[in-house]
């Protein structure tokens, strides 16, 4: 099989993220890198033996990965819509960049995706959308399905799978980092707290079951009157579940806005 070439523009966190996910695909890809940070550069070089280039000449075939942040993302299609040929797939992770607003620059296969950072250890969960029939290239089964469970979505959805997938491990760090506060708050040493949590974290995957919701898991946990139910209770006395829906809301409407910005609506 003849090796797909994959080109990442920005190395940023998700960036990184891509690079780590692909790292032992060799067989099946060349990676070409691109970053204007010259420390990252120096990083990526130090970390993974890799040499990325500062900027982007000419892509002719394979696939470009835009890990941009969205303000840069105009200024990069006006720079480079000339420099991108028209059989390169153009893979789009960036948060509210919409498949129409590239294709104001460019007529090539556009794949709108949403990942998480778990795809650097290749247990991401990958939305994506498309502007085209099938698997072009057969990206999505050689390549994004090594990176995680990948499901296609109506675009119309990426701004809330954006605010719950894309945002998702905030929301759980965030958490955890209240956690190891109330721990301390109550008297436990800061390292004694986080050890706690930590432990806690990596150990809940093995509970998670696809045979069971979230809430089932919860009371399997609870038992009446006991500890667990006392703290359940609190939340909901303080509007817990409004709390994250505002914060799911909030995410979501910004995600709408940047698209509305990058449009220039």
């Amino acid at each position: 099989m003849e090796k797909m070439d994959i080109h990442i523009v920005g190395l940023g966190n998700l960036g990184s993220a891509f690079l780590k996910g692909l790292r032992d695909l060799n067989e099946k890809t060349d990676i070409y890198l691109y970053e204007e940070s010259k420390d990252v550069r120096q990083l990526i070089q130090e970390n993974y033996s890799l040499t990325p280039k500062e900027s982007v000449n000419m892509i002719s075939k394979g696939v470009l990965i835009l890990c941009i942040k969205p303000q840069n993302i105009n200024e990069f299609f006006n720079t480079h819509k000339d420099k991108i040929e028209k059989d390169v797939l153009i893979c789009n992770p960036v948060a509210g960049l919409e498949i129409k607003t590239i294709e104001k620059y460019f007529d090539n296969n556009i794949l709108r995706i949403m990942p998480n950072l778990l795809i650097r250890d290749k247990t991401g969960f990958i939305p994506y959308a498309s502007n085209y029939q099938g698997d072009y290239l057969n990206f999505i089964q050689n390549i994004l399905e090594n990176l995680g469970t990948v499901k296609e979505v109506n675009e119309s959805m990426f701004p809330i799978v954006t605010a719950l997938s894309g945002s998702g491990p905030a929301w759980f760090y965030e958490l955890s980092n209240q956690l190891v506060n109330s721990g301390t708050e109550l008297g436990l040493s800061l390292e004694d707290s986080e050890l706690i949590i930590k432990e806690l974290v990596k150990a809940l995957p093995a509970l998670v079951d696809e045979d069971e919701t979230f809430k089932d898991l919860v009371n399997k946990v609870k038992s009446p009157g006991g500890t667990t139910e006392a703290g359940l209770n609190s939340l909901n006395n303080d509007s817990f579940d409004t709390i994250i829906l505002n914060a799911i809301r909030k995410a979501t409407q910004r995600s709408t806005e940047i698209s509305k910005e990058l449009t220039n609506e």
